[in-house]
């Protein structure tokens, strides 16, 4: 049933009715599988969330388009679809996706992290028309961001001095993305965009989560499911350090584009097995924020046994 409305989603656009939206139907759809949802309950998720996207619209590759010179410019995206989508068909995801990943993830803040997103679910699925949907977005919305330069700091030190130097900024936009390129475009952000020496995922994993489990944060929580993200997209990917501090600095100018983050001292939360949660609450839910972020946790704790995500777990699946 999942492969079968998988397709049928792939009929939509990135997009959904609302402009500034990113479609969450495929992502949401694997996530409410893995979470055990009946397949009553897949389809009744994908009529009621349909009921907001557009059809795709198809078009063609012209002669004069390059793949690594058009990255960026948005009204690609459907000659992006096509060109990933015959380079898959010739040569298979995983050599499509080693031979263009190092590149684009150099973009991933692409669509709030949305399209890294969707591509890691992809992977995930093993379904290459998915995980061509997420190379066409990422590489159509790539993000450019300033270059970074190495500190003695740890990341914690890092994103405080950051925090501190925005304090009195209220990013402009109406969507995440928009904030999030007015911070990277700020003159004072080349002198707080640094990244610590070592710099390690399962370092990010800990200060993000423990960042969200402070604050309850919508932007913040895009920071822990993309951290995710990057943990199944990473072993494709040659130069892993250079990825891991272009994924820092796309976390740090989201984070930055919260306006008035309030950090508040952790509640005591008693922590659980994962066999005592809940997660029938996250499956039946509509929200697809909630449905992506306990999978991610349940996910990243079995990975790093972070009693971080299992904190953030029990909040949501505990009652």
């Amino acid at each position: 049933m999942l492969e079968e409305l998988l397709a049928r989603a792939q009929d939509y656009d990135i997009d959904t009715k609302v402009g500034g939206f990113t479609n969450h139907l495929p992502m949401a759809l694997i996530a409410l599988d893995r979470l055990g949802a009946s397949d009553a309950r897949l389809k009744e998720y994908f009529q009621m969330y349909s009921e907001n996207l557009k059809p795709l619209e198809y078009t063609s590759i012209t002669e004069e388009f390059n793949w690594f010179e058009h990255l960026g410019e948005r009204d690609k995206f459907g000659a992006y679809l096509e060109y990933y989508t015959n380079k898959i068909n010739l040569n298979g995801w995983q050599a499509v996706l080693r031979s263009h990943i190092d590149k684009i993830i150099q973009g991933c803040a692409a669509s709030a992290f949305h399209a890294l997103i969707r591509l890691s679910y992809g992977i995930i699925q093993e379904n290459a028309k998915e995980i061509t949907f997420g190379l066409a977005h990422l590489s159509s919305h790539y993000l450019r961001l300033p270059e970074s330069s190495k500190s003695e700091n740890e990341p914690s030190a890092i994103l405080n001095n950051a925090l501190n130097t925005f304090s009195d900024y209220v990013a402009s936009g109406d969507t995440i993305t928009n904030r999030m390129i007015d911070i990277a475009n700020h003159n004072k952000f080349t002198n707080i965009n640094k990244f610590s020496s070592g710099l390690s995922l399962a370092s990010l994993s800990h200060l993000f989560t423990q960042l969200y489990l402070r604050s309850s944060d919508f932007t913040v929580l895009h920071a822990v499911t993309s951290c995710h993200a990057m943990r199944i997209v990473l072993p494709y990917i040659e130069d892993k350090e250079n990825a891991l501090v272009g994924y820092w600095s796309a976390a740090l100018v989201a984070i930055l584009s919260v306006e008035n983050l309030e950090l508040r001292d952790v509640c005591e939360i008693q922590t659980k097995s994962l066999e005592q949660l809940n997660v029938e609450i996250a499956a039946k839910s509509n929200d697809d924020h909630l449905i992506k972020l306990v999978f991610s946790c349940i996910e990243e704790h079995k990975n790093y046994k972070s009693i971080n995500h299992m904190k953030i777990l029990v909040s949501k699946l505990v009652k």
